[in-house]
């Protein structure tokens, strides 16, 4: 049976929905410092979200369902950038109550409307590619304890939302430099930063366009150094380069993994309604 997801009476109550809502399309931006996806929350439970498409907002309201794993969305759903401005009734909001907010949002100023299914989707599997467990040159063990580190941010955070103030702003990463301590970023034609290998398969996601499960059994932290050439021929954007090095080839040579097809059943959203936001 599918379980429908009618989000103002699965989550309505005292406290579950936003005072005010602001929705209008973005800007449009080029250039540099060329932003998008960027979501901000306050201690109460408001929020600010800039040059955002609607199908990554429904992705952080219903994680872990990420992005790729919701379909039927409309096309302008992930071509139309909004910003967003929301603000709460709360003095100060859970977790739990920021995820109400926003789907309530969501299914009164969209008129979302979804369920949930279970579906066989195209996977990678990520694995060790020799025999004897080598790893590549751009996989370095680190030892750096990310779960420990995990755990003082998460108290950091919640000692500044039962204070009443807002939760201390990631470091941002600047072009050239290292990643913070366990973070990872994505360009489109690298990955660096020190992290699980479990976070290695979620980011290459993007550049794989599959869901990539982490098999290779290893365990703590590493340095990541991947270069591949021209993530966004995928998206038809360029032509392929004569003799470019692909993020499969490039995972092979430079980690010392491999990427093979396979299939994995997961929690899948779709979308049965979705309209453009209403107006202000």
């Amino acid at each position: 049976m599918r379980l429908y997801l009618v989000l103002l009476a699965l989550l309505g109550g005292a406290g579950q929905a936003f005072d005010v809502v602001s929705i209008k399309p973005s800007a449009p931006e080029t250039g540099p410092n060329f932003s998008a996806n960027i979501l901000r929350q306050r201690p109460d439970g408001g929020l600010t979200v800039t040059r955002m498409y609607v199908g990554n907002l429904i992705a952080r309201a219903y994680a872990p369902i990420t992005r790729p794993e919701i379909f039927g969305l409309p096309e302008w759903a992930s071509r139309q950038f909004y910003d967003i401005s929301a603000t709460s009734p709360l003095a100060s909001a859970t977790a739990e109550q920021r995820t109400a907010m926003l789907r309530t949002m969501l299914a009164d100023r969209f008129q979302l409307l979804a369920h949930t299914e279970r579906r066989e989707l195209p996977s990678y599997d990520l694995l060790l590619d020799r025999k004897d467990g080598r790893i590549g040159p751009g996989l370095t063990p680190s030892d750096v304890d990310c779960v420990a580190l995990a755990a003082r941010r998460r108290a950091a955070e919640e000692a500044a939302l039962k204070a009443g103030t807002a939760p201390p702003e990631p470091v941002p990463f600047e072009p050239g430099q290292p990643p913070r301590p366990c973070s990872i970023v994505g360009r489109l034609n690298e990955v660096v930063g020190e992290v699980a290998i479990s976070v290695l398969a979620e980011m290459l996601r993007g550049p794989t366009g599959r869901l990539v499960v982490d098999k290779t059994g290893l365990r703590g932290t590493y340095r990541i150094t991947l270069r591949y050439d021209l993530a966004n021929v995928a998206l038809g954007t360029v032509p392929p380069p004569e003799n470019a090095l692909s993020v499969f080839t490039a995972v092979r040579e430079q980690l010392g993994l491999r990427l093979e097809p396979s299939r994995t059943e997961r929690d899948v959203l779709v979308i049965d309604r979705l309209e453009r936001p209403t107006e202000n």
